[in-house]
């Protein structure tokens, strides 16, 4: 009896094994080459045949946000148009309207997965993966955008992409056939001059008591919100701006509520969370002296009065021996204002040898005589005891020229300056403007400047 269950059961296994086997050949029928061919050939049709091209939802660092860059894929050629073109970030279309455009090669291979490559050098495209790039981040990191991208998936209506160095998500959309390029971009800037502020209070319905501020940095909403114990946390919303508003990188999490972007609607004076009626986005507008004082605000030589300069001057000399007491520390970036929570106050430095050099001080209000205060004035004071540990090495003694960089903000017993700008509501700059010393003028930018020396550092740069 043992011996007829024991060849059943080989019987059984025979059969079972033969199944398998069937099963497997049916799945990979074809070889592992003919896959991947054939997986190359999909996704080439398929970035073909979008008539009018693709919309990219192109993204690197979020901390900067997305933006709109366009493709159109014909043989092995592709045409790339953006939003921003190049250095400044100049609109990406011309005086009719008109996308501005580049041409380069591309190629689809096979690298465990399709790998959709920008192989050639696209002036418009490659702007976004430069290292050096004087618009965003500091030295050799740049926005930090892909040129290579993994095909996550792939349908006539997205495609899903993946950096392959850096490994931001990014989408691809058909562009509808009767929306020219540089239209979309039009409706895009127009978009984002509507909603654009430098600062917005988050409400839930008619409760201003829990009201949250939100400032915007770049394309990011950074929502300043409280835990249990009252410690600030700071949710960030990376966005990419469409006609309809802005659209976030991915969903978050305000207060137990999920956000997904905000609608443009017809009034500046809020915007309607995207699905979530109940929430909106109130612009703010701050006086002058709130806006400094909340903000980071990036500094070059050019735009320093004779003062300043000649304060600088000496930075520049001595950070020639801060590498080791022997050759020159390049300045990467400095910026005045609101460091972090522990540092609320101060200047900001980064260098060759500190990645970060933070110098304290104190932002006062002014007062007007009569129980207020001056909306468009800030008082600046020394405070080094708030510095850190690079901040109080450079200060000391001067030996790096930390004194004499902040020597124009709160030199001696501090200076009072008055507070301009381009855009009260979204200011491009601040302009600084000494009361006691009319040469102590000072024009600080919203968004970042590469290099506070410029062509000074040319060489360091190359």
């Amino acid at each position: 009896m043992k011996k007829i269950l024991s060849l059943l059961a080989f019987i059984m296994g025979v059969f079972a094994f033969s199944s398998c086997v069937s099963d497997v050949d049916d799945v990979f029928s074809d070889s592992a080459a003919n896959r991947a061919q054939k997986a190359l050939t999909e996704t080439k049709t398929l970035l073909e045949s979008a008539p009018n091209g693709w919309r990219v939802e192109y993204y690197g660092d979020v901390t900067y946000g997305g933006y709109n860059v366009f493709m159109k894929f014909e043989g092995d050629s592709v045409t790339v148009a953006s939003e921003k073109v190049g250095k400044g970030q100049a609109a990406g279309y011309d005086a009719n309207g008109n996308a501005l455009t580049c041409k380069s090669h591309f190629k689809l291979e096979q690298s465990m997965g399709v790998v959709l490559s920008l192989d050639d050098y696209n002036s418009i495209f490659h702007y976004f993966a430069e290292p050096n790039n004087d618009d965003f981040g500091t030295a050799g990191t740049g926005f930090e955008g892909d040129f290579e991208f993994r095909v996550v998936s792939a349908s006539a209506e997205k495609i899903e992409l993946k950096g392959k160095k850096h490994g931001a998500r990014i989408y691809m959309y058909p562009m509808a056939a009767d929306m020219s390029w540089g239209e979309y971009m039009k409706q895009v800037d127009e978009a984002e001059e509507f909603m654009t502020s430098r600062t917005y209070t988050l409400q839930w319905g008619e409760d201003t008591e829990n009201a949250i501020y939100t400032q915007s940095t770049y394309r990011c909403l950074n929502f300043y919100t409280t835990d249990k114990d009252g410690k600030v946390e700071v949710v960030a919303a990376p966005y990419i701006v469409t006609p309809e508003g802005y659209k976030f990188y991915k969903e978050v999490t305000v207060k137990d509520t999920k956000l997904n972007g905000f609608t443009k609607g017809d009034t500046q004076d809020f915007f309607v969370a995207t699905g979530v009626e109940n929430v909106k986005l109130f612009t703010e507008v701050p006086t002058l002296f709130d806006t400094f004082k909340r903000g980071l605000w990036y500094l070059t030589y050019d735009d320093m009065g004779t003062y300043g300069q000649s304060k600088w001057e000496t930075l520049f000399e001595k950070l020639g021996k801060a590498d080791n007491d022997k050759k020159r520390a390049r300045l990467y970036y400095a910026a005045v204002g609101y460091v972090s929570d522990k540092y609320p106050a101060g200047l900001l430095m980064a260098t060759a040898t500190e990645s970060q050099v933070i110098i304290g001080m104190t932002f006062n209000a002014v007062s007007d005589g009569n129980g207020g205060y001056y909306g468009d004035r800030v008082e600046m004071k020394s405070n080094v005891g708030k510095s850190n540990n690079p901040g109080k090495k450079y200060y000391k003694n001067d030996k790096y020229g930390g004194m004499s960089a902040i020597d124009p903000f709160c030199g001696g017993f501090g200076h009072t300056f008055q507070i301009t700008t381009d855009n009260v509501r979204h200011p491009s700059y601040l302009i600084l403007t000494d009361l006691n010393d009319p040469t102590n003028v000072i024009k600080v930018w919203a968004q970042s400047k590469g290099y506070p020396f410029g062509d000074r550092d040319k060489e360091e740069k190359e």
